[in-house]
């Protein structure tokens, strides 16, 4: 009898530990390193026909956008008023279609490099 009831009170016990430990592993490290152009080009290329999509496309563009600017000191190489962020999306979608090479590269050089060749900030307020 008393072998069951010391079982039964290490149980608990033992199942917390168990538990503790295995959600406070440490996480092994990842080979993904960000998005690359493939993922951009699949979430806004369908940005005018489903609004997740653009919502998601654009909410992506705008925090890309506003720490490409904050980051570069206000020495970004791509300006964009409200209507050219509308339009934003399909411009992506066109520069790496255009761009093959772009699907395997990092979303953010994709996004830098078809943004400032489309939106450059030269004889731009």
């Amino acid at each position: 009898m008393r072998s069951t009831v010391v079982k039964s009170r290490l149980l608990p016990a033992f199942l917390s530990v168990w538990l503790g430990l295995f959600f406070c592993a440490p996480a092994q490290a990842s080979d993904h390193h960000g998005k690359n152009g493939s993922v951009i080009l699949r979430m806004c290329k369908s940005a005018d026909q489903v609004k997740t999509l653009s919502m998601m496309c654009h909410s992506y563009l705008d925090g890309y956008i506003d720490a490409a600017h904050h980051y570069g000191k206000g020495k970004a190489a791509f300006c964009l008023d409200a209507r050219d962020r509308n339009v934003a999306p399909g411009v992506l979608v066109a520069w790496i279609g255009a761009h093959p090479e772009s699907l395997t590269q990092p979303a953010a050089e994709v996004m830098q490099q078809a943004l400032a060749k489309r939106f450059p900030c030269k004889g731009r307020k």
